[in-house]
């Protein structure tokens, strides 16, 4: 988890600091996420933390090689798709305008 999150940060250029401002999430939190301190983190925390990030919360979770083997899994898009399909509306809604947003960007 600590690696994905920490890649996605160097990625997005953000400190601790920034994130935990635009979360909402302790710096305290997210130190202790990073530095394995605490391995089962809150769902609402990560669910923040990933909403920023733009990224299902799953892939916090899992490893780099399970994330590349999902993109050669055929059954990836039904998974997906199902997952989609158990959000609620307003979750459903979020998550679009987050997609459309990303899309969008140019």
């Amino acid at each position: 988890m600590c690696t994905e999150l920490a890649r996605l940060m160097k990625q997005e250029g953000i400190s601790q600091s920034g994130l935990s401002r635009a979360t909402g999430v302790p710096q305290p939190t997210i130190n202790r996420i990073l530095s394995q301190v605490t391995q089962d983190p809150r769902r609402d925390s990560m669910i923040s933390i990933a909403n920023y990030f733009g990224v299902p919360l799953e892939s916090l979770y899992s490893s780099s090689a399970a994330q590349k083997s999902a993109k050669r899994d055929p059954k990836a898009i039904e998974d997906v798709f199902n997952r989609i399909l158990g959000l609620s509306k307003a979750e459903r809604k979020t998550l679009f305008n987050q997609v459309s947003e990303k899309f969008n960007e140019d």
